[in-house]
């Protein structure tokens, strides 16, 4: 590395380094390296990949987001950078880009589907969008067990019945 720092080619350093720290499990020294190659290599998206597990695990979700988007701009057509952005852009309080995100990935047939559903439902409900609960409706077609789905569709039909007025009394006694 001392001698050619800019060697980002096939077989390079870093990531010789980085699966030699990978190997002997020291997390910290691997995402050290994975960054460095990372900032240097416009289009590796394995390390974007391995970063983005390494972030995740810390619940560094910047970094998450990060090399999800480097992800994204080498290669849009995957749902693996769509997940963890969905995902960290929804820790971020970023709810715009965690429902693009999210609803980029339905197009892409994720590997959980009814989660994907889900986690769209919720971000489209707490900004009051009407098709929360068409998601999640799929999400329950998908995964009718799905606890969470289910209390969450308790809430929104219990706030549709608390918001709708009583109906009129009939004229029968």
């Amino acid at each position: 590395m001392q001698f050619f720092p800019g060697n980002t080619g096939p077989d390079n350093c870093y990531a010789l380094l980085a699966a030699a720290h990978r190997g002997l499990n020291e997390t910290n020294d691997e995402r050290i390296v994975l960054t460095t190659l990372a900032s240097l290599e416009a289009d590796d998206i394995d390390t974007y990949a391995r970063l983005m597990d390494l972030s995740a695990e810390r619940k560094d979700w910047g970094a998450v987001a990060t090399n999800a988007l480097r992800y994204l701009a080498v290669n849009p057509l995957v749902a693996l950078p769509y997940t963890y952005l969905a995902e960290a852009s929804e820790k971020l309080n970023d709810s715009d880009t965690a429902i693009a995100a999210s609803r980029t990935l339905l197009k892409l047939d994720p590997p959980d589907l009814a989660g994907t559903h889900f986690r769209l439902a919720r971000l489209l409900h707490a900004t009051g969008h009407p098709a929360a609960k068409r998601h999640l409706l799929q999400a329950l077609e998908e995964a009718p067990r799905f606890r969470e789905a289910h209390r969450l569709l308790l809430e929104m039909t219990s706030k549709t019945a608390a918001a709708s007025p009583p109906p009129a009394p009939s004229g029968n006694p």
